[in-house]
């Protein structure tokens, strides 16, 4: 008779050494083709990025609903989600990793969307500046080092440039589309 003993297994070597997170990004335009972009004050030193943030998975938040309460807490903007422009992952850039320090995985996903409404009034305590930019602006952005998380940030700004776009029910949650 085999022992039915409950034997609790080890962890999955790679799930001691790995953290991943989620953030979710919005490409707003105006009438005149220029990208709404925003400066933030935090660690990265104030660089520029589409609005964006991380995706509150404490609360089972979804990427789409990060992108929607972000663009309203930094600019107290009212948008409509059109497309899915891409989801990119990356690794932190933190240097060399010790023995015992977890690897970071981020997992970002952006979107094209619409302006409906808002205030245009920035959130205090992380948006210093925000404005229009036309696609040579970005790319002197990008070029001066001023682009923020540039491995998704300028990979998605050329795709918007492109007109990439994917319908948002490509996104399964939970086995359910969008």
């Amino acid at each position: 008779m085999p022992n039915r003993e409950y034997q609790p297994k080890e962890a999955a070597p790679w799930k001691e050494h790995t953290t991943a997170s989620a953030s979710a990004s919005v490409f707003l335009s105006d009438d005149q083709g220029r990208l709404l972009m925003v400066q933030d004050i935090d660690a990265y030193g104030g660089k520029w990025s589409p609005i964006a943030g991380f995706v509150d998975v404490a609360n089972n938040e979804e990427p789409e609903v990060a992108a929607l309460r972000e663009a309203k807490e930094e600019l107290g903007l009212d948008i409509r989600l059109d497309e899915l422009l891409g989801v990119w992952h990356y690794y932190a850039e933190d240097g060399p990793k010790k023995s015992d320090e977890k690897t970071h995985m981020h997992v970002g996903y952006s979107y094209t969307g619409t302006i409906l409404g808002g205030t245009y009034t920035m959130q205090k305590e992380e948006i210093q500046n925000y404005g229009f930019f036309t696609p040579t602006q970005i790319e002197d952005m990008h070029r001066n080092g001023i682009l923020k998380t540039p491995q998704y940030n300028y990979v998605g700004y050329k795709l918007w440039q492109a007109g990439t776009r994917h319908p948002l029910n490509v996104i399964q949650t939970n086995g359910t589309t969008h």
